[in-house]
């Protein structure tokens, strides 16, 4: 089954200036709550199953979304009761709510993309992989994570080198076989980008997915300024 996980318990604090003690997933971006236009893009693809995993703001981030039946989608929630990290968040939200065989679309909350979801889907989905990451080329990629890449294997992931060997990055959107999840523990702070990636990528099967389309992280006020022009 085809499910997925929006990571949305940020604190946003690179957001305070602008946006004060609202939890980041709430910021409005074209008068809509920043989550809910990845909520409104899953849905877009065929996936209703949804799980919002939650941190600072949780019980107001919940009360704001509601059932999801706006986007014609279930929503269930996982509440952090402390900072566990991406990873860690990832592998509370699965517990109980994923399948080791599910497809699992990971997002983070304050991502928006215009890549191709139902291409990467299917790429995974054939290709029978543990995991796939959407990359795309940048001008500099010191500020992202860096891809390496062997035909369509991701071979290595470096978080923010200095000296970028590649000019692939992490486009922030990710496939997971559910049993990648239900593996990961969720009671230690973990990383995504510093800790799964770069181990999947040595000892198991994780997939590039190339897409050159725009896609933006909404984590300051300039980001969440230019956010607004792409509804425009």
């Amino acid at each position: 089954m085809r499910r997925a996980i929006v990571l949305a318990g940020g604190l946003g604090t690179r957001l305070r200036a602008a946006t004060g003690d609202l939890p980041k997933p709430l910021v409005k971006v074209a008068g809509r709550p920043l989550v809910a236009h990845q909520i409104g893009r899953l849905a877009g693809a065929g996936i209703t199953d949804i799980v919002i995993a939650t941190g600072y703001g949780a019980d107001q981030v919940e009360a704001e979304l509601g059932t999801g039946a706006t986007w014609g989608a279930a929503l269930r929630f996982s509440k952090e009761d402390s900072p566990r990290g991406t990873a860690g968040a990832l592998a509370l939200a699965a517990k109980g709510r994923v399948s080791a065989d599910d497809t699992v679309v990971v997002v983070n909350g304050d991502l928006l993309s215009r890549h191709d979801l139902a291409g990467q889907l299917a790429a995974f989905e054939s290709a029978g992989a543990d995991a796939s990451i959407h990359v795309r080329e940048v001008a500099d990629p010191r500020a992202y994570g860096v891809v390496l890449v062997g035909g369509s294997r991701v071979t290595g992931f470096l978080e923010k080198p200095e000296n970028p060997p590649s000019n692939l990055v992490n486009a922030g959107t990710y496939v997971f076989r559910g049993r990648v999840l239900l593996d990961l523990p969720d009671t230690i702070g973990l990383s995504i980008e510093r800790d799964v990636f770069p181990q999947l990528a040595q000892y198991g099967e994780v997939i590039a997915y190339r897409d050159d389309a725009p896609f933006l992280d909404v984590g300051t006020p300039e980001a969440l300024a230019a956010a607004e022009s792409w509804f425009e």
